[in-house]
């Protein structure tokens, strides 16, 4: 590894160590991680009462569920008691949540509602009403689900502005729900993969997007365009999925809100990216893990209560 500095300006490169350093990753994990709205679900995964999902959020356990008022609620996933995740399930139903250590359990409001032998607390004052889970903040637009660790900021609205706006006739146009869902541990920074996702310069090396977009007339005269809390989005484009052999048209199915084969893309700061390539919507979530080691959570969304080979076809798509 060279440690000199190239002889050109400073704004002129990007120093390697952003992509490598554990302490830089823990900076960004301080500032920005534990400031910032990310994304955790669709309403779809938690959509009844006592339904529940776990992620992470800048190295803390988080539990999304929602409750028998239908309310939808976050708590840290960590038992009051010894600090001992109490949900190791990715997603499922519950009216209660059982630590294994102790045996503490709380309910969907996050109340602490058993302690074994509680009469052993008798002489410190300690009861079952001191001990509720620690809440954290969620709120939801458009179906998408956001938490934020830091309780003092702006809210999503504010965080969000006028990012999604190209996606809204897709997200408010139909019930969406998820209808596939994937995800991988990289062994890479979180910026590689969030830079790989929304720069055009990759779309070179794809097939496919040689034979069904770079073609298509209006391509190279796409534009970003920068928002505010440093979100992006970019000009519309329809690729010709019919030049793919073995692919069709995408325009049967196309989502509401979109002209037949539409393609459109919005990168949220600082690592969602919302691509809607007609008939389905991905949505790529990273969970930084290490300076070297990024999740990647995938999420196909299509629409709810479609018929099953229309289903079919936007799970191939």
């Amino acid at each position: 590894i060279l440690d000199s500095i190239p002889d050109v300006p400073r704004t002129h490169y990007v120093d390697h160590r952003i992509y490598t350093d554990p302490d830089i990753f823990q900076v960004e994990t301080d500032t920005i991680f534990t400031k910032v709205w990310k994304f955790v679900c669709h309403v779809s995964e938690v959509e009844n009462p006592l339904d529940f999902r776990t992620t992470e959020v800048a190295g803390v356990p988080l539990i999304i569920l929602r409750n028998e008022e239908g309310a939808l609620k976050c708590f840290v996933n960590v038992c009051s008691h010894r600090g001992v995740k109490f949900e190791e399930r990715p997603s499922g139903s519950a009216k209660a949540f059982v630590c294994p250590f102790h045996r503490w359990t709380y309910d969907t409001k996050g109340a602490c509602i058993n302690i074994p032998r509680s009469e052993a607390y008798d002489w410190c004052g300690l009861g079952k009403e001191d001990m509720a889970l620690r809440e954290v903040r969620i709120e939801e637009a458009h179906g998408l689900a956001f938490i934020n660790l830091d309780d003092k900021a702006a809210s999503l609205i504010e965080f969000l502005g006028p990012a999604l706006d190209g996606l809204l006739p897709v997200l408010n146009g139909q019930e969406l729900e998820v209808i596939s869902y994937n995800e991988q541990v990289l062994d890479t920074n979180w910026k590689n993969w969030q830079e790989t996702n929304h720069e055009l310069y990759h779309e070179y090396l794809h097939v496919v997007n040689r034979r069904t977009g770079l073609i298509q007339e209006g391509y190279y005269d796409r534009r970003w365009h920068p928002h505010l809390n440093g979100h992006a989005s970019i000009d519309p484009i329809t690729p010709d999925y019919t030049k793919m052999p073995g692919w069709g048209a995408r325009a049967d199915i196309t989502f509401q809100g979109l002209t037949p084969a539409e393609f459109r893309h919005v990168t949220l700061f600082p690592d969602i990216v919302l691509l809607c390539r007609a008939t389905n919507l991905r949505i790529d979530v990273q969970v930084p893990i290490s300076a070297d080691k990024t999740l990647i959570q995938f999420r196909g969304l299509g629409v709810k209560g479609e018929r099953e080979e229309d289903r079919m076809q936007r799970v191939r798509d």
